[in-house]
């Protein structure tokens, strides 16, 4: 994951001031002329303050009245002044204008609302970083100006969304589009990871680009592109970005079906992810299923076991698994059930793919159907066979068993 660039350019503003000399007084003084309030305005200048005054109301209140879809998670989780900050950023980003005057003298708030603004649009592609001026007069700072780096151009821009959009329309035209927003996801899960390549050398790897018009990318890529997927069906999700182990990296935080869950799809992209595993089989190599659920809306508890989060705008406590894949899908286990393990390797769903990953709720659940399954042996029961090889592989931190070559 690359950071974005920062230029700072600091610029003093020089004021001259006059000294007026009094006689009878040494030395020099600075004046201010303010009208006489009892002396009557004349009646335009009168005008002219009355029109100012309500140009600046008509201005205030149609910000108030700007809404701001609640697919943006973290606009909705700033303070006022951090959300007129982060309008200001959008804007002179999405008009790809030159400096703009900004509400805040703090550089440091400046850069954290920058960040938090790309979190929420992807769309903002071809932003590349900013660069901002401070203006002083004296020694005093009186003005920050801001304005976005690019890697593109605005017609350049604007022909890569067009692009992105085209291919994207196949997708969004056949996305299932109901109340169950689980199902929603899920397509766009797996059309993402079906359609990218990991590829640490893919251009534009830090974007969406990367994804929608060259299929490789990196965990940012992966992030984006599943983000703006979903803000384009208008469900609510925002990039998230830490370590996973000493790397950086990056995933969402999505809200489904009233709740808020994590969802990383790089690591839904099993060749990425098939790491860590405890493997017990006949065979030397580990099989990889197409598309890895492990982190497929999961709990920030899950999650946490090997991601670390950046301090970054305000985040949920996820922890609902109502939505999560393998309780959605019949595949979790509180404790051992035979019948339910019956059910799951009868389906015609298991008997198609010839694999499946069960989840057990926590390590004792998982020991307890290691030792039922497969030290017992009763796996050649389950799937009614006297005798064969079936290969499998355990996952503790995970507390997954996964079984591919069944039938």
């Amino acid at each position: 994951m690359a950071e974005f660039s920062r230029i700072k350019r600091i610029a003093r503003v020089i004021i001259l001031i006059t000294c007026v000399i009094t006689i009878g007084l040494s030395g020099c003084q600075v004046t201010e002329r303010v009208p006489d309030a009892s002396l009557p305005q004349s009646g335009e200048d009168m005008r002219s303050e009355t029109q100012e005054t309500n140009e600046t109301q008509t201005l205030d209140e149609e910000e108030t009245k700007r809404e701001i879809p609640e697919i943006y998670y973290t606009y909705h989780h700033l303070s006022a002044p951090e959300q007129a900050l982060y309008l200001e950023i959008l804007d002179a980003l999405t008009a790809m204008s030159g400096e703009v005057s900004v509400s805040t003298l703090d550089s440091a708030l400046l850069d954290r609302v920058f960040e938090y603004v790309l979190n929420d649009h992807p769309e903002l592609f071809y932003v590349e970083g900013f660069q901002y001026t401070e203006h002083f007069i004296g020694d005093a700072l009186t003005q920050i100006t801001f304005a976005g780096t690019y890697s593109m151009t605005r017609d350049e821009a604007r022909r890569s969304l067009v692009d992105i959009e085209k291919t994207l329309s196949g997708c969004m035209h056949e996305v299932p589009l109901n109340e169950d927003e689980y199902s929603t996801v899920k397509y766009l899960y797996e059309y993402l990871i079906d359609n990218t390549e990991y590829d640490k050398d893919a251009e534009n790897n830090q974007n969406i680009c990367s994804v929608f018009l060259g299929g490789r990318s990196v965990c940012q890529g992966y992030a984006k592109a599943m983000q703006y997927m979903l803000q384009k069906v208008g469900m609510q999700s925002v990039l998230v970005t830490g370590y996973t182990g000493t790397e950086r990296h990056a995933w969402n935080l999505v809200r489904v079906n009233g709740c808020y869950y994590y969802l990383d799809p790089t690591w839904g992209d099993a060749s990425y992810t098939y790491d860590g595993s405890e493997t017990r089989q006949a065979e030397d190599a580990v099989f990889l299923p197409p598309v890895n659920y492990d982190y497929f809306l999961v709990t920030t508890d899950e999650l946490s076991k090997t991601h670390t989060f950046e301090d970054t705008a305000a985040l949920p406590v996820c922890d609902s698994t109502q939505d999560n894949y393998y309780v959605r899908e019949g595949l979790y286990f509180d404790h051992y059930d035979r019948g339910q393990l019956e059910n799951i390797f009868d389906s015609d769903a298991v008997k198609m793919a010839d694999y499946v990953t069960l989840k057990c709720a926590d390590e004792q659940v998982y020991r307890e159907m290691l030792a039922e399954i497969i030290d017992d042996r009763q796996i050649f029961g389950i799937i009614h066979v006297s005798e064969g090889t079936i290969s499998y592989a355990s996952n503790e931190a995970l507390c997954t068993i996964s079984f591919w070559n069944i039938f």
